[in-house]
């Protein structure tokens, strides 16, 4: 009988969910192909980036330490220095929206957000995350959020949701809210109290493509790049500056972009993971004149 339940309670842990949050799929996005990404003069989308907090996190989390690339440059595993990015993207005609959802007031109260369980707290080292400007303070000064597109739904991505109206849209990549894991029993409590506040979730449907028109006229394009998690996203903008490249954590460092490493234990699949910061790159070589903004450091 000992036994039995253990088996039992392995097969619970090894089938729960990212988030039982419901997902539907996503009113905006058209399939496109890579060549569509390519456009010769600067786009419609004012765009801005701000750093919502400052924080330190395991390096061998951020980086494969084991690639030959880090083991050459003799990479240690520490606590690193990281910034939680907020994306403002004005299009003219659709409205403001932000990518990655910055971090809500909760995160300043001093007994720490009660929607973050403590044992989620003590493992990400929550006592040293920074706040520099709550998600609500960003909404006020910009006149308001008229959705979110998320690069994926691990928690430092979702800490602002809380500080939006309840019936703001919020887009995930495919397969995020429902890949499964045995870590997932620890944080998928923490994850539904975040998500939570808007009651279901936009899912990206790419079909066959790789690549989606957000709004159909070639100035956002959201990027499958599975890997990190199933879901993650990357983000095309064409802004009145030039081409912008959000990488979400397709990967989270300088040096890993610099050096096309790929994230570490933090992802779900590091093979995968590795193949589509090889696609990012290969974007970005061949796209002159954009920008390039990794998941928590930010291109010199």
């Amino acid at each position: 009988m000992h036994c039995l339940v253990i088996f039992v309670l392995v097969l619970c842990l090894a089938g729960c969910e990212a988030s039982s949050v419901a997902t539907v799929s996503a009113d905006l996005g058209t399939p496109a192909g890579r060549e569509q990404l390519f456009i010769d003069e600067p786009g419609p989308v004012v765009f801005e980036k701000r750093v919502a907090a400052t924080w330190a996190v395991p390096l061998s989390g951020l980086l494969n330490l084991d690639h030959p690339k880090a083991k050459a440059a003799g990479l240690q595993d520490r606590d690193e220095p990281i910034e939680i990015y907020v994306y403002v993207l004005r299009h003219p005609s659709a409205g403001t929206f932000i990518v990655d959802s910055g971090v809500s007031r909760q995160f300043a109260l001093a007994d720490g957000n009660p929607d973050v369980s403590a044992l989620v707290a003590a493992a990400m080292n929550m006592d040293v995350l920074d706040l520099h400007f709550s998600t609500a303070e960003l909404a006020e000064e910009i006149g308001g959020i008229d959705g979110v597109f998320l690069s994926h739904i691990h928690m430092d991505h979702i800490m602002g949701l809380a500080d939006l109206p309840p019936d703001t849209p919020v887009y995930i990549g495919p397969g995020d809210a429902s890949f499964t894991a045995v870590l997932n029993a620890a944080t998928r409590g923490t994850t539904d109290r975040l998500l939570a506040v808007q009651g279901q979730l936009q899912e990206w449907q790419y079909g066959d493509q790789k690549v989606l028109d957000v709004f159909g006229d070639r100035s956002v394009f959201a990027i499958h790049s599975p890997g990190h998690t199933p879901g993650s996203t990357a983000y095309l903008v064409q802004s009145t500056i030039g081409p912008q490249l959000i990488l979400g954590d397709a990967t989270h460092t300088r040096w890993g972009w610099e050096n096309g490493v790929e994230p570490g234990s933090f992802s779900a699949d590091m093979p995968q993971s590795a193949d589509s910061l090889a696609w990012l790159v290969q974007l970005a070589r061949d796209m002159p004149g954009i920008s390039v903004h990794p998941g928590h450091q930010s291109l010199p």
